[in-house]
């Protein structure tokens, strides 16, 4: 798990080849979203690389963000 922004991010291999689920808690919600970014899924976890690792934390607080506000448009 991975903390952006105060959101914790975690990410998980689904069936199939290249097929990731991102999910966190964000403000109040629970978001899960579809993804094939196997480098966020190489590097959210994994901090050896620091700009990679932060872009990776990037990508996908942005895919969490961009799910909340498809689902919960004001």
């Amino acid at each position: 798990m991975a903390t952006f922004r105060k959101v914790n991010l975690t990410i998980s291999k689904k069936s199939g080849y290249g097929q990731y689920e991102i999910s966190a808690q964000y403000k109040g919600k629970a978001i899960a979203v579809h993804s094939t970014d196997s480098e966020a899924y190489d590097w959210l976890n994994d901090d050896s690389n620091k700009e990679k690792h932060q872009d990776a934390k990037r990508a996908c607080y942005s895919a969490i963000v961009s799910a909340y506000n498809r689902e919960f448009k004001y």
